[in-house]
């Protein structure tokens, strides 16, 4: 899928499939807590990789796209580092099994994700660049 939306789709809907997996996981090793560190651990990694989504869209050169992965990393880092500090403060009953772990997780399959929603669609270009 080139297009945004689908792109964003394909990222919503694998961090959603994801999220669902983990919920079910964590129900069974931390409980409820954490299958609400889960929703916490989900949303703080899906609204970064949105955004890089989008600035990926700004900048269509093909050739940009391995620095607007880095840039969407640092950005996840960074946003997903605030959210840690928020949660752990306004929910201090979340701990490691609750919602940590989930989160470096999330963070993974997230970056996972978005580097391949990127980078897949500026290779498939390159080759069919390439053959006419």
């Amino acid at each position: 899928m080139k297009t945004l939306g689908g792109r964003l789709a394909m990222l919503t809907t694998g961090m959603l499939v994801v999220g669902l997996i983990l919920g079910a996981i964590a129900l069974g090793v931390a409980g409820w807590l954490g299958v609400e560190g889960v929703a916490y651990s989900v949303g703080l990694c899906l609204v970064p990789g949105w955004l890089t989504l989008l600035l990926s869209e700004l900048l269509r050169v093909r050739s940009l796209s391995p620095y607007v992965v880095l840039v969407g990393g640092a950005l996840r880092m960074l946003f997903v580092l605030v959210g840690l500090l928020v949660v752990s403060t306004l929910r201090p009953d979340l701990g490691f099994r609750q919602f940590t772990v989930w989160l470096l997780v999330s963070y993974l399959v997230a970056l996972a994700i978005e580097t391949g929603v990127i980078l897949v669609p500026a290779k498939n270009d390159t080759a069919v660049g390439n053959q006419s």
